[in-house]
């Protein structure tokens, strides 16, 4: 059973989300560590061989985790946290509970199996869980409908679902896992896709407690350039440098983005061809290693600008 049901290829950009840039049969990815532009499909792209498999955490790492989660204020945000961290480390507990209790080898070879699979596979499971409850939010924001955000419940599902799509990335891992740390015996590598999720949860608790504040804008785009996607789908086009509000960017098809935003007046925009240009240009810069469109000749150019002329 396990081994069927075992997914080797992992996405930390969901295929349905890609799909919107797919429709017209021209699905196309720049990777900029090859410099390779070429078409594909979006089940070949922003994955990795069991992306999300887990470490063994040592005790430095869990004093680590217990010291970061112990930061936020709210109790049952801590509790949601440390709860988080509790399950990333099932599969290591269970093997050291059953070590000494003398299972047949044929059942301990089906067991090891077991806990093999729920390593490589528990936490893809449970961003697929994620994905599969807001699809439907997806497809509404796709349509230009935001009523959803007025039903506590719902933006509830919505924020944490954008936010864990901007944290869960390749880019964001190597980025948390490059950060030193202070604390000996510690390695931020082995804990850098728990840290990210904490922080999508964190920052999820912290919108929606100010969700009166912030509002959904549609970034209509009727120009004949298209939007793009990247492999770091959610960006902040806010510098973290100059304030601590956020306003999440996240493009949804060639033609319609959104921004969540802060005191934000208008809920339609419709955005010139200079707009769709800074907006691209900016999720090409935020980018790990791909980007996305339907139109390849349009990526070509915007790619042979080169990222780095604007500060990420």
């Amino acid at each position: 059973m396990a081994a069927e049901l075992n997914t080797k290829n992992q996405h930390y950009v969901w295929r349905h989300y890609l799909s919107a840039w797919a429709e017209s049969r021209t699905f196309c990815c720049y990777r900029q560590r090859d410099r390779n532009l070429f078409l594909t499909q979006p089940k070949a792209v922003a994955s990795e061989t069991y992306f999300y498999e887990i470490q063994r955490l040592t005790a430095e790492d869990l004093k680590y985790l217990d010291h970061f989660v112990g930061q936020a204020t709210d109790d049952g945000l801590r509790k949601v946290n440390r709860e988080y961290v509790q399950m990333t480390q099932l599969p290591f507990v269970l093997r050291e509970r059953i070590k000494d209790v003398g299972l047949l080898p044929e059942a301990q070879e089906a067991l090891e199996e077991e806990l093999r699979w729920a390593e490589r596979n528990l936490i893809e499971r449970y961003h697929t869980g994620i994905e599969i409850k807001c699809q439907d939010i997806l497809d509404a924001l796709r349509h230009g409908d935001d009523t959803f955000y007025a039903d506590s419940a719902r933006c509830i599902d919505f924020l944490y679902f954008l936010c864990v799509q901007y944290f869960r990335t390749a880019n964001m891992r190597d980025r948390l896992g490059g950060i030193p740390s202070h604390m000996p015996g510690h390695d931020p590598q082995r804990t850098a896709n728990i840290v990210n999720h904490i922080h999508a949860t964190n920052l999820g608790a912290a919108l929606f407690h100010e969700r009166s504040a912030y509002r959904i804008v549609f970034l209509h785009n009727a120009t004949a350039t298209p939007f793009i996607a990247g492999d770091q789908p959610v960006i902040n086009i806010l510098d973290p440098k100059v304030t601590d509000d956020v306003a999440l960017y996240y493009p949804l098809s060639p033609n319609l983005a959104m921004v969540l935003a802060k005191n934000a007046v208008d809920r339609d925009r419709h955005v010139t061809r200079l707009e769709v240009e800074r907006y691209n240009f900016s999720v090409y810069a935020k980018s790990d290693d791909q980007v996305y469109s339907d139109n390849m000749e349009y990526l070509r150019s915007l790619v042979a600008i080169g990222k780095d002329i604007l500060p990420t």
